[in-house]
């Protein structure tokens, strides 16, 4: 493969941090009086102390010494806005939401992550998957899904059972809460059994990718930030995707979020064919998945069978809640 195209992207990279400099030299920064903690790094700012797995000491220093509202200097000096006030968060989480609207930083990772599902649409898009997804939180819906929870945590209570029998044992109790919780959300979501959750149970290859994604996105923290908002809108999804099976051969943490996205968008498609075909029969074939037809894509499958040709939701975006 010819190096022009990296030429290229370097480039950019090149350029547009010369341009974020100098418009920040000529610029008022609005930020400018709002207090925050020193700038580490001229290149990474704050997020390097800001985003990896032992974070937390960091988040709590800076809401013990700053307050409610901070500023945090993010990748070449640019100024960002820390809300930590829980009266400011309701405004911008819940009662004014949609005027806050998700970066678009944030909103192209999530897309390319996890398809065009809630977590990557904004606007009336968004309004829109939301109204379908609507009837999945009612009161009765919720009620419905009961007897599903009773199901999965009387496996696990089985486990514990069989583990003490013959005495005393000694229980990771973290680990069985955490597959029990993603058995919580496999089968109440996505009506579908990742873990039997017994002792000599295998992990399904979801389970794993999933407990892995965020550990993985977090070590490209640099790409996602700066090198991705320049080139993924270069070229066609399917040169896209061999420059990324390229740059896989010898870019481990690279090899590693592909392989969990794979991974994951994979068992997706195949549970979506699955419970499609199975309510397309009706009957039976409902009765025998996980969460007998009462599960979030369950309905949401539904309600789009119904939905009026404005609201009908494709295929992809289907995927995207699944993922």
């Amino acid at each position: 493969m010819s190096s022009t195209p990296f030429r290229s992207v370097i480039s950019l990279i090149l350029a547009w941090g010369l341009w974020k400099v100098l418009r920040r030299l000529f610029k008022k920064d609005p930020l400018n009086n709002i207090p925050g903690p020193p700038n580490k790094s001229f290149l990474k700012g704050n997020l390097s102390e800001l985003i990896h797995p032992r974070a937390w000491q960091f988040h709590q220093q800076i809401a013990e010494d700053f307050g409610g509202v901070l500023k945090l200097k993010g990748f070449l000096g640019e100024s960002n806005l820390y809300v930590y006030d829980p009266k400011a968060l309701h405004h911008v989480v819940v009662k004014d939401q949609h005027i806050f609207e998700e970066a678009d930083l944030f909103i192209l990772s999530n897309k390319l992550i996890f398809g065009t599902g809630l977590l990557a649409t904004t606007g009336e898009h968004h309004r829109k998957q939301r109204k379908m997804l609507n009837p999945v939180f009612s009161i009765a819906h919720m009620r419905e899904m009961i007897p599903i929870f009773y199901n999965v945590v009387n496996k696990l209570g089985d486990s514990f059972q069989r583990k003490v029998e013959n005495g005393p044992q000694t229980i990771d109790v973290l680990s069985w809460m955490t597959r029990t919780a993603l058995e919580l959300i496999g089968q109440s979501g996505l009506g579908y059994s990742f873990d039997p959750l017994t002792e000599d149970g295998t992990e399904h290859p979801y389970s794993i990718s999933v407990k892995r994604l965020v550990s993985a996105s977090d070590k490209l923290t640099f790409s996602r930030f700066v090198i991705l908002p320049l080139v993924a809108h270069i070229g066609t999804p399917r040169l896209q995707r061999a420059v990324i099976d390229f740059l896989s051969v010898f870019w481990k943490s690279l090899r590693s979020l592909r392989d969990i996205v794979d991974i994951m968008h994979d068992t997706s498609v195949a549970i979506f064919e699955e419970k499609r075909e199975a309510l397309r029969q009706g009957g039976a074939a409902v009765e025998a998945l996980a969460g007998q037809g009462k599960d979030i894509i369950s309905i949401l499958l539904k309600a789009n069978l119904l939905a009026s040709e404005k609201d009908k939701l494709p295929d992809s975006e289907l995927l995207g809640q699944m993922t």
